[in-house]
This record gives C-alpha cells, sequence and structure tokens, in this order.
C-alpha cells in the first residue's frame, strides 16, 4: 500500500472513530439533572400527614431512585428503585415511618443513565429538614360559665399549651378566632348566630397547630331560645321610583325597576355580607371599649334584629330575608354618634347598606353605622364615644331616614341591645376578664 493510501485510510478510520464518538456523546452524554420535588413544603409534621414525591428526567431517563428518612442515626429507606430501562418520570406517595418528636431529614435521590462524572451519571438530591410533632396542644379553660342568648354574644378565656396557627370558637359553620393577649391567655369573643339551633348546635374550642394536630375542647354554656319577629314589607312602585336608580351601574343588563330590586335584595345583600366579613379581619388583638355602648339618642325603633321579612308586591310575595341590626330615626339628617370608642376600620359604599362606617373595638368586635347622607370620619381615625361620625339618611336599600346599626362579632351580627345593657357587659365580659 502507498503512503498516500495508508493515510487516506488512517483519516478515514480516524472520521469513523470521531463519527463514532460523537454519537456516543449525543446518545449518553446528558448533562441536565433529574427534577425532584416533595410535597407539601412543610416544616412541621405528624403521622397522619402524607408525601408525595416526583421526579422527572427530561434527557435520558431515570436509572435509580431512593427516597430516605433519617432521624439521628436512624435511617428508613422508604423506596428504592433501580430501573433496567429508561424511565422517563416516577412518583410516589409515602407515609412517614415511626419518628420520635423532634428534627429529621426527609432525602430524595435521583440518578439518571447520562455517563457524565466518569460514568456515574447526574444525581439530584433533595434533602428537607423538618420537625415532627405528634402531640395535639392542649386547652385550659378560664372562664367556665357561659349564659348565652340566640342571637347573642359570649366570651371565653382559655390557655394553649403550645404555639398555634388556629385557634378559636367553632359553631357549625361559623368560625370565631381567638386573640392571644400579653399574658399569654386567649380570649375569643364569639356569637350564638340567630339562625344557630339552641338544641343542635354547640360551640366548641379548637386549637391546631403547626403540625396539624389539633385539640377540641367543649364550653360549658346555656342558651336561652328567642323568637325573632315577622314582618310584611309592601313595595311600592314609588319606592322603586326612588331608590332603584342608584343600583342600576350595579346591574346593567336589567331596566325593569322591580328586577333590579331583586337582584339587589338577594344577590347584592349576600355580596354585601361578604364584604362586611372581609372587613372584619381588620381588628385589634385587643378588646377595648368604655362601658355600655351608646343607642342613638331620641330615636324610635323602626326594624328589630334578626326580623323575618317577607317582601311582596302587587299582592304578591316576592322575596324573603332577615333583617341584620336594628333601625333607629329620630329627625332627617340627624347626628350619628360613635357607639363606643375605638379606630374606624372602613369608610364608604357598601351596597344596600348605602353610605357606611365601621368602628372597630377589638376581639373582632365593630359597630356598624348605615344609609348614611354624609360621613364625617376617616379610615384608621381612632374616635371618642359620643363623638360624631356622620348623619343619618336614605343611601342604600333604604326605606326614609333613618340609622341602621349593627354590632358584629367576626362580621356576624348580634343583637345590639346586649351592648346596650351595662349589667350584661359587667357579667359576660368584663368580669370574666378581671
Amino acid at each position: 500500500m502507498s503512503v498516500k493510501l495508508k493515510r487516506n485510510f488512517y483519516i478515514l478510520v480516524a472520521l469513523i472513530i470521531i463519527g463514532m464518538g460523537g454519537v456516543l456523546y449525543v446518545k449518553y452524554v446528558d448533562r441536565e439533572k433529574p427534577v425532584v420535588s416533595l410535597s407539601p413544603e412543610v416544616v412541621y409534621t405528624n403521622d397522619r400527614q402524607s408525601f408525595k414525591v416526583q421526579v422527572h428526567d427530561p434527557g435520558l431517563g431515570l436509572k435509580k431512585f431512593e427516597v430516605r428518612v433519617i432521624q439521628g442515626d436512624k435511617v428508613h429507606t422508604l423506596v428504592r428503585e433501580e430501573f433496567p430501562e429508561a424511565v422517563p418520570s416516577f412518583e410516589a406517595d409515602m407515609e412517614l415511618p415511626s419518628l420520635d418528636q423532634g428534627e429529621f431529614q426527609f432525602v430524595v435521590e435521583a440518578l439518571d443513565r447520562s455517563i457524565v462524572n466518569w460514568g456515574k451519571g447526574n444525581l439530584s438530591t433533595l434533602s428537607r429538614t423538618m420537625t415532627f410533632d405528634n402531640i395535639p396542644p392542649s386547652i385550659s379553660q378560664y372562664s367556665m360559665v357561659h349564659n348565652l342568648n340566640q342571637g347573642g354574644s359570649g366570651l371565653t378565656i382559655y390557655e394553649l399549651s403550645k404555639d398555634v396557627v388556629k385557634t378559636g370558637v367553632v359553631l357549625g359553620d361559623y368560625f370565631f378566632p381567638a386573640f392571644r393577649q400579653p399574658d399569654g391567655k386567649y380570649h375569643c369573643l364569639f356569637a350564638f348566630p340567630y339562625d344557630a339551633e339552641p338544641d343542635s348546635d354547640t360551640p366548641r374550642i379548637i386549637a391546631r397547630d403547626k403540625a396539624g394536630n389539633e385539640q377540641v375542647s367543649g364550653l360549658s354554656y346555656h342558651v336561652n331560645p328567642r323568637s325573632f319577629k315577622h314582618d310584611r314589607l309592601n313595595i311600592s312602585d314609588n319606592f322603586l321610583r326612588s331608590q332603584m336608580p342608584q343600583f342600576e351601574r350595579d346591574v346593567p343588563d336589567e331596566r325593569d325597576p322591580f328586577e333590579i330590586f331583586l337582584r339587589v335584595n338577594r344577590e347584592m345583600r349576600a355580596d354585601n355580607r361578604e364584604r362586611v366579613r372581609e372587613i372584619a379581619q381588620k381588628t385589634s388583638p385587643v378588646l377595648d371599649f368604655e362601658g355600655v355602648f351608646l343607642r342613638k339618642p331620641n330615636s324610635a325603633q323602626m326594624a328589630g334584629f334578626a326580623d323575618h321579612r317577607t317582601y311582596y308586591y302587587q299582592d304578591r310575595e316576592v322575596d324573603r330575608q332577615v333583617h341584620l341590626g336594628i333601625d333607629l330615626a329620630s329627625t332627617a339628617q340627624a347626628p350619628v354618634p360613635a357607639s363606643n370608642r375605638g379606630q374606624v376600620v372602613f369608610t364608604g359604599n357598601i351596597g344596600i347598606y348605602g353610605q357606611t362606617v365601621v368602628i372597630d373595638h377589638g376581639l373582632g368586635l365593630q359597630t356598624l353605622y348605615a344609609h348614611l347622607s354624609s360621613i364625617d370620619a376617616q379610615e384608621g381615625q381612632m374616635v371618642a364615644k359620643g363623638e360624631t361620625i356622620g348623619r343619618t339618611g336614605t343611601t342604600g336599600l333604604a326605606v326614609g331616614d333613618h340609622l341602621h346599626f349593627e354590632v358584629l362579632v367576626s362580621g356576624v351580627s348580634v343583637n345590639p341591645i346586649e351592648w346596650w345593657d351595662i349589667n350584661w357587659i359587667n357579667n359576660n365580659i368584663i368580669s370574666k376578664m378581671e
């Protein structure tokens, strides 16, 4: 073979080797590591929490997969898989092994089929430190007697054995949050709502810690059932003509004043109640008020708390709703005093309530003043008991000039009459706090 032929042969062999190497490199060299995830992302956990591990390799696929739980010198292998063929992804649900109280590590390792790292492949490791806590908080009650009225308020005071993420009183679908005080105790102002059943609905204290352990404790209580007034309200065309134009922008797809009224009375009313519950979250953790709550002076009561109303139009029943609050009327555009000291947490329009002011007194206790013709307070302002915050009017879904007054506990309307009674306040609130 001539020198030239030998040289061409060697060049061809080199090209083949380089080409084969390139093919092998493209086929087996993968520098992307597997993607590992662990959910939920918690710091505290217990033996009822399950975990989902997910692994995905965007390149050549998975080769090995292992999950370990390490606490001290104990290693618990939860999953160990070796795949004979490439697997693009893998996931598993798993429970924790038996652990002691305290910290542990949750470790997930995934290896792909790449030949990088001298043939060892790409290794992804996810290590998360958590705290195992399987002991629920204990509840020590300090207030032992709770005399409640249907539609009224109550206060309970208790202590917890550990920090929690949620605590308060649960009654049916209602939840009333408790607030930790400077002395370490928890104060919870709660309601027995007008629509709760005295014979079957039971208030309970709950406490849930960071790991999700929950303790439930009953309350020693007595509920006085109440019957509520039933009223018939006739909707006149004059009322529709005078009051519905203000809602036309809110119900743009309706032109008939009567249909607008129905939408407002049903849908907007429900939305407005939700807005009031949102405002309730802007509350001080400390209850702060001065004696009995003021009733608007020289006023006549036009409607009561939890009056059940049946609406009639042209002598036919068209709707049913419950009036939450007390309507007080005197003279047109009469001054409205703050019923007690507190911080103004809302001023503005709330649909059926019209121009409204909400004052916070702490622990979720708030007073609401609605249908105002003008507002003389600003959000964030501290007001004194008796200070004028606005004037009565006919804004919102009002029939005639009056003040719609509500007392709220964590957004749930309660009977204001209790808070107008100094004896009730002393026996059910002040004496427990002292």
